[in-house]
């Protein structure tokens, strides 16, 4: 799929993980947005016509797993994000995962299967920059929530709004990060909304078209609140974190391997507890050592 100079390259397995869609500019020596697509396609266009810089919309692996191809070009990334690109103990930080019993399972995990190098960015991208390739222009989105530095892409000219990994899905948004924020993903999915795009480019699926998406993001959001009903209609009664994960709210059910989405499922679980809370929906009581979640009454 391509519009003007800016191409969509499919990720293998329709671009679902461990893969994401990238999108390759094709002017001058070349750039490559998020090179986690088709391995094969991106160092034949290494070869040429040459790719000069690599963006990353955000430090997750499944954007930057063929970052360590392109050790020649220069690396850009949001300027939120950067401290993840330049040290893993950062990655694994912001992660949740510094602490946790399988840490070193993690590690290997970034290492081994994603090719995580520690690189300093060349530039930090804000949102609002607009920036200009040759003919093409594309400006900088600062969407955080899915990650604190979290950035999609909009062409003007072409009219296409690469959301990332806003990718309106049915499994809906992904906030499992510990420095992620549910409050930031509905504002910046939101935000992503009004853009008056013709097409939307997605890390994780096929091209959407400006018909389709509107309803598209409103099935997306609404899968926040079809968590939030689920939540409080378990929590009648009093259970506690480890119960609640039990229920697999997020995920639906358990998936292998369980410490993966385990882990995850808590952390989401545990961003909709902190909200509903803050919002005087749920509260706290302890017995036998034991802190459990309540609906109020």
């Amino acid at each position: 799929m391509r519009r003007g100079n800016v191409e969509l390259i499919p990720g293998k397995n329709r671009g679902h993980y461990p893969y994401s869609n990238s999108i390759f500019i094709d002017e001058g020596p070349g750039i490559v947005i998020d090179p986690a697509s088709d391995e094969e396609r991106l160092l034949a266009l290494k070869k040429n016509p040459g790719i000069g810089i690599i963006i990353n919309t955000h430090y997750h692996e499944d954007h930057f797993l063929y970052n360590h191809h392109f050790p020649e070009a220069e690396l850009w990334v949001p300027e939120l994000d950067a401290p993840a690109f330049e040290s893993l103990e950062t990655i694994l930080d912001y992660c949740g995962i510094l602490g946790l019993p399988d840490e070193e399972t993690w590690r290997s995990y970034y290492l081994d299967k994603f090719n995580y190098r520690a690189r300093k960015p060349d530039r930090k991208l804000k949102g609002g920059e607009k920036l200009q390739f040759g003919k093409t222009r594309m400006e900088v989105i600062h969407a955080p929530g899915h990650t604190p530095g979290h950035s999609g892409f909009w062409f003007p000219e072409e009219k296409v709004l690469f959301v990332a990994d806003y990718d309106l899905t049915a499994f809906g948004p992904w906030y499992g990060d510990r420095v992620s924020s549910l409050e930031d993903t509905i504002a910046s999915v939101e935000k992503l909304r009004k853009i008056p795009a013709e097409v939307y480019w997605v890390s994780h699926g096929e091209e959407i078209s400006r018909e389709q998406a509107e309803g598209r993001f409103a099935e997306y959001l609404k899968v926040i609140t079809v968590r939030e009903e689920k939540l409080l209609a378990f929590l009648k009664t009093p259970h506690t974190l480890d119960e609640i994960v039990d229920q697999w709210i997020i995920y639906r059910k358990e998936r292998e391997p369980v410490y993966f989405f385990r882990f995850a499922e808590q952390a989401m679980v545990k961003k909709h507890l902190e909200n509903l809370l803050r919002r005087g929906l749920l509260r706290t009581e302890e017995s036998d050592g034991k802190e459990r979640y309540l609906k109020n009454d």
